[in-house]
C-alpha cells in the first residue's frame, strides 16, 4: 500500500509461459486493444474448474492454467552460458534474495558475459539487471554490450538511478541510512530484425571500468510492428505534440482529448516519445497508441487520470487547479507505455501512471507502466473497470491499489514485477471495496509487503494467480482487517492460486510471515473466507499464518503445501472453521507452531484427508530448514486437548507461561500471546495512543502469588523507558481488586530490561496489568509477563 502506515511497527530499531484461452469478454477487450495476436490458444480453461498445479514449479511460468498469459519467453541468467559469478540465497537486502528464483549472475570485469539461446523467434529483449549505487545515492550509469551470434548489435543503457532505497519506511536515497534494497531495474530494446530460434544473445561487459553488473533474467519477445492511426481518430501531433524532443506535450494532449471527446473520436498517440509534465485528465474518451514498444509517454508527471484525482502533497498536478471531482466513465486506454521519472518514494505525491476514478465500463489494456510511484492507484467510490493485458514494472510503491469503495472491477491477465509495495491490493478505507476480482495475474518480487492483499471489504475474489519472491513484511496472499479498512464481510474467495517462495522473515517482527496469511489486526476477521485448490510451494518460512485477532469463519479445501522453511501452519491467534484435504510435505521445523494452548488445534474442524502437519512446536523462533520433512505423519491434529498439556509449568515456576491471555487492544503483529510464549524477543504492544490499556492472564485456577517479573526484549535497540502501571487481581474474571497500586517501573537494556513487582501473597486466578504511561512509546509493552508464588 502507498499509505503513511508501516506494515509492522519498528521499535527503536529458460522457461516457457503457459498458454490458455481467454474468456469471451476479455478476448474482446484484447482484440479492441490490438493484443489478440499475442495470445496463443491451445486449450479452454473454465474458471470454475479446480486445476491442480505442478507441485515442483520453480518458475512462475511453470504453473499450467494459472497466472498471466504473456507475449514473451523468459530465460534466467543462472540457466544460461556464463563466465560470471553465480549468486544464490534467500536473505533479504541481497542481490540474490531479490532475484527471480533467488539466483542471478554477477558480471564483474571486462569480458564477463551471460549468453542466452533463443527458444523461439524474437526481435526484442527486456533485461532485468542491477548496478551498484553511487556514494551519494544518485545512482550510476553504465552500458552492457549486446552480441548476436558473436557480432555486436548495440550497447544497452543501464542505470541505478531508479533503484536502491535505504532506511525504514517510506525509505530514502541516502546510503548512510543502511538497509539497502530494491536493487533491480529493467531496460528494453528492439533488436532491428527477427532472430530465429537458436540465435545466441550475449550480454557482455566490454569496458574495463564498468561497475559490476548483476543479470537476473531476460525476456525475449516477437513484437509486432507499430499499428497505424485508426479511422475516426485525432492525433496528438495535430494539436502540437512533438515526438522525440524534450518539450512538454501535456497541453497538446489536453487539447486533443477535449477535441476527441466533443467530436466522438479517439485520441491517437503515434509512434514516438512524448513528454508530459502534468497529468492528463480523461472522461468518456479513448486513447490508443501504436503499441507499448512504440508510443511512449515520459516526464515528471507522465500519467493518465480520471476525475477525482487527489491533490499531490497539497498541490494540484493539473494546470487548472484541483482535480475535477466525480467519476470518469467509458474511458479506454490501449497500447502505449508510460515510463516515468520517479526516483524516490513520497507517499503524498500523485506520481502514478494511472489514477483517479475510472468506472462505468472503462478499460485499461495493453499498457507498459514503469518508473512511476504506483502503476494504477484508483480512488473510489466507483463501479465498473477492466484492467487486462498490462505489464507493470519497477514501481516505487504498489502495482495496483483499489482504494475506497470500488466495486465490480476485474483485474485479469496482467504481469507485475519489482513493485515497491503490494503488487495488487484492495484497500477498503472509508467504504468497502466489493465484488471485485483479481484473476490470472502473475506477481513477482514485491520489495515490500504482499504480492496480493485484501484489506477489508466484501465478496471479493482472488483466483488463478501465480505469485512469487516476497521480500519483506508480507506474504504471497494476505487477507486482513488492517489500515482502518471497513472490516471483512460477506464471502472472500481465494481459489486456484499458486505461491512460490512467498512469505518472509519480517524485518521488524523478527518472525516469519506466511505465504498465505490472515491478520485480524484492527478487529477479528468475521466474514467467510473460502480457500480452495491452492498450491503453496517452497515457502521461505511458514505456509499459512494466523495472527492478531481471531479468524472466525475460514474453510480450507484441497491445499497442497510443498516445502516450507519452518511450519505448515503458524497459529498466533485462533482460527475457526474447517480444514479438508490439506497435505503438507517438506516441512522444515514442525507441522504447526502453536503457543496459544491445545484448543487452538481444535477450532479448525478436521473434515478428513489432512496429513503432514501433526507435529507441534512452541518456543523461540527457529531458523528455516529447506528440504526437511518434520511436519509429522498422517495423523491429524488432535480433536481434544490432552488431559495434561505438556507445556504446563511446575507450580514453583512461572505460573503464567503459555496460559490464556487477553488484552484490551494490541498493535498489529504484537498480540498478547507473545507475553506468555517464553520468548523474550517477541512482545505484546497495546493499541497506540490510547491509554489506559490492560493485559490479563488466566492462571487456570486460583493460586498464591506474590511476585511479577516483566520483561522487554533484551536488544540494545530498545532504549530505556519507564512504564506506569498497576496490578489488579480476580478469582472469577469479573470482579477485580487492586493488588499493587499504580507506579512507574523502569526498563533498562543495560540491566536486562526487566522490572520486578512484589506484593503480599494473595490468591488470584486472573492477574491484570493496567498501563497508563510509557516514556518511550505511546503504548504498553511486555515481552514476558511472568508470575511467581514467591
Amino acid at each position: 500500500m502507498s499509505s503513511t502506515d508501516v506494515f509492522s511497527a519498528p521499535r527503536n530499531q529458460p522457461s516457457k509461459p503457459r498458454r490458455r484461452q481467454l474468456g469471451t469478454g476479455i478476448a474482446a477487450v484484447l482484440a479492441a486493444s490490438g493484443l489478440a495476436a499475442a495470445v496463443v490458444i491451445t486449450s479452454v480453461h473454465s474458471p470454475t474448474l479446480a486445476v491442480a498445479a505442478s507441485a515442483t514449479a520453480n518458475s512462475v511460468f511453470d504453473v499450467a492454467g494459472r497466472g498471466a498469459t504473456v507475449p514473451f519467453l523468459e530465460q534466467e541468467a543462472e540457466s544460461a552460458a556464463t563466465n560470471g559469478t553465480l549468486i544464490s540465497g534467500r536473505a533479504a537486502e541481497t542481490l540474490a534474495g531479490e532475484a527471480s528464483g533467488r539466483q542471478a549472475v554477477t558480471l564483474a570485469g571486462q569480458g564477463k558475459y551471460v549468453e542466452f539461446t533463443l527458444t523461439a523467434p524474437a526481435n526484442s529483449i527486456d533485461l532485468r539487471y542491477s548496478l551498484p549505487d553511487s556514494g551519494d545515492g544518485v545512482g550510476l550509469d553504465s552500458t552492457a554490450a549486446l552480441y548476436v551470434n558473436g557480432a555486436k548489435n548495440r550497447d544497452l543503457s543501464l542505470t541505478s538511478r531508479y533503484s536502491w532505497y535505504y532506511g525504514s519506511y517510506p525509505f530514502t536515497n541516502r546510503p548512510g541510512d543502511g538497509h539497502g534494497h530494491h536493487f533491480y531495474d529493467e531496460t528494453r530494446a528492439l533488436l532491428g530484425s527477427t532472430l530465429p530460434a537458436g540465435t545466441k544473445i550475449k550480454v557482455q561487459i566490454d569496458s574495463g571500468s564498468a561497475p559490476a553488473t548483476t543479470v537476473d533474467l531476460a525476456d525475449f519477445e516477437q513484437v509486432a510492428g507499430p499499428a497505424g492511426q485508426p479511422a475516426n481518430s485525432l492525433s496528438v501531433t495535430a494539436y502540437g505534440a512533438t515526438p522525440g524532443d524534450t518539450t512538454d506535450d501535456a497541453n497538446a494532449f489536453d487539447a486533443a482529448v477535449a477535441a476527441a471527446k466533443s467530436q466522438g473520436k479517439e485520441v491517437w498517440i503515434p509512434q514516438g516519445s512524448f513528454v508530459l509534465n502534468h497529468h492528463i485528465t480523461v472522461d468518456q474518451v479513448t486513447l490508443r497508441g501504436a503499441g507499448p514498444w512504440y508510443s511512449e509517454l515520459h516526464g515528471i508527471r507522465a500519467g493518465i487520470f480520471g476525475k477525482g484525482e487527489p491533490a499531490s502533497c497539497g498541490s494540484s498536478t493539473t494546470p487548472s487547479g484541483p482535480g475535477t471531482p466525480g467519476t470518469s466513465t467509458n474511458v479506454k486506454l490501449y497500447n502505449f507505455a508510460i515510463i516515468g521519472e520517479v526516483k524516490e518514494r513520497v507517499d503524498c505525491d500523485q506520481s502514478n501512471a494511472i489514477g483517479g476514478a475510472l468506472g462505468g465500463g472503462s478499460v485499461v489494456s495493453g499498457l507498459w507502466l514503469q518508473h512511476t510511484k504506483v502503476g494504477l492507484w484508483l480512488d473510489g467510490p466507483f463501479d465498473g473497470l477492466t484492467v487486462t493485458g498490462n505489464r507493470i514494472l519497477d514501481q516505487t510503491a504498489d502495482g495496483l491499489n483499489l482504494h475506497n469503495g470500488i466495486s465490480h472491477v476485474t483485474v485479469t491477465n496482467n504481469f507485475w514485477r519489482n513493485t515497491g509495495d503490494d503488487g495488487l491490493a484492495m484497500w477498503s478505507e472509508h467504504n468497502a471495496d466489493h465484488d471485485n476480482t483479481f484473476s490470472f495475474n502473475t506477481v513477482v518480487a514485491p520489495i515490500l509487503a504482499n504480492n496480493i492483499a485484501i484489506y477489508g471489504g466484501s465478496n471479493n475474489t482472488v483466483s488463478d494467480n501465480v505469485v512469487s519472491e516476497t521480500q519483506n513484511q508480507g506474504g504471497g496472499i494476505h487477507i486482513a482487517n488492517r489500515f482502518a479498512a471497513v472490516p471483512l464481510a460477506g464471502t472472500t474467495t481465494v481459489a486456484r492460486n499458486t505461491t512460490i517462495r512467498a512469505g518472509v522473515l519480517d524485518s521488524n517482527w523478527q518472525f516469519g510471515v506466511g505465504a498465505l496469511w490472515f491478520d485480524g489486526r484492527d478487529s477479528a476477521l468475521n466474514g467467510t473466507i473460502n480457500v480452495t485448490d491452492t498450491d503453496i510451494l517452497d515457502s521461505n518460512y511458514e505456509a499459512i499464518q494466523f495472527i492478531d485477532s481471531n479468524t472466525n469463519d475460514i474453510h480450507f479445501t484441497n491445499i497442497k503445501i510443498t516445502g516450507a522453511g519452518t511450519f505448515a501452519i503458524q497459529y498466533q491467534s485462533h482460527a475457526y472453521g474447517t480444514i479438508k484435504n490439506v497435505v503438507a510435505t517438506g516441512i522444515g521445523k514442525a507441522g504447526t507452531y502453536n503457543c496459544q494452548g491445545p484448543d487452538a488445534l481444535t477450532t479448525l474442524v478436521d473434515q478428513g484427508g489432512n496429513s503432514g502437519f501433526s507435529s507441534t512446536y512452541c518456543g523461540p523462533w527457529p531458523a528455516p530448514v529447506y528440504g526437511g520433512d518434520n511436519g509429522g505423519g498422517t495423523t491429524p491434529p488432535p480433536t481434544t486437548p490432552p488431559t495434561t498439556p505438556p507445556t504446563t509449568p511446575p507450580a514453583t515456576g512461572n505460573l503464567a507461561l503459555r496460559h490464556p491471555i487477553s488484552a484490551t487492544g494490541s498493535q498489529g503483529g504484537f498480540p498478547p500471546g507473545n507475553a506468555v510464549d517464553g520468548d523474550a524477543n517477541s512482545y505484546w504492544e497495546s493499541t497506540n495512543n490510547s491509554f489506559p490499556q490492560s493485559l490479563t492472564v488466566d492462571l487456570g485456577s486460583a493460586k498464591s502469588v506474590s511476585k511479577i517479573v516483566l520483561k522487554l526484549p533484551p536488544s540494545s535497540a530498545w532504549g530505556t523507558r519507564t512504564q506506569t502501571l498497576s496490578v489488579l487481581g480476580s478469582t472469577d474474571g469479573s470482579s477485580y481488586s487492586t493488588v499493587k497500586s499504580s507506579s512507574g517501573y523502569t526498563f533498562n537494556p543495560g540491566t536486562g530490561n526487566t522490572a520486578t513487582i512484589t506484593f503480599p501473597a494473595t490468591s488470584q486466578r486472573y492477574l491484570r496489568l493496567t498501563f497508563t504511561g510509557n516514556t518511550a512509546w505511546p503504548a504498553g509493552q511486555v515481552s514476558e509477563f511472568e508470575v511467581y508464588t514467591s
